[in-house]
């Protein structure tokens, strides 16, 4: 954050919480929120892939074992199952970020003259 808007609003009274909650957090949130937007997938595949190769239930044994039994619509399916997960979690971010982040311009729409 801005060095010259902090000292300004602690010239105005603007105590360390008032800091806190109007000043730093809303800047570290377009940094926070584009991160888990970027690695929960390769987190949610990570997990799938620990499990892949060692869990005796959910989605990555799923996978092993129609694998092993050669069964390809078993694979697919937990492969699907995997992308429409990611993809939930993604739009959840995403209705997130349009909520918490109500200062940046939207793209799409043209601004008033």
């Amino acid at each position: 954050m801005n060095p010259v808007v902090l000292s300004n609003a602690r010239i105005l009274g603007a105590r360390r919480s008032d800091l806190l909650l109007h000043g730093y957090f809303p800047a570290a949130t377009t940094w926070i929120l584009s991160s888990l937007g970027t690695y929960v997938g390769f987190a949610v595949v990570g997990a799938i892939i620990g499990e892949y190769l060692g869990a005796s239930a959910c989605l990555g044994y799923l996978i092993a074992r129609s694998e092993g039994n050669l069964d390809a619509v078993g694979v697919f399916a937990g492969t699907i199952t995997l992308a429409i997960f990611v993809l939930i979690i993604d739009l959840i971010l995403d209705v997130a970020e349009k909520k918490l982040i109500k200062w940046r311009p939207n793209a799409g729409k043209e601004r008033p003259a």
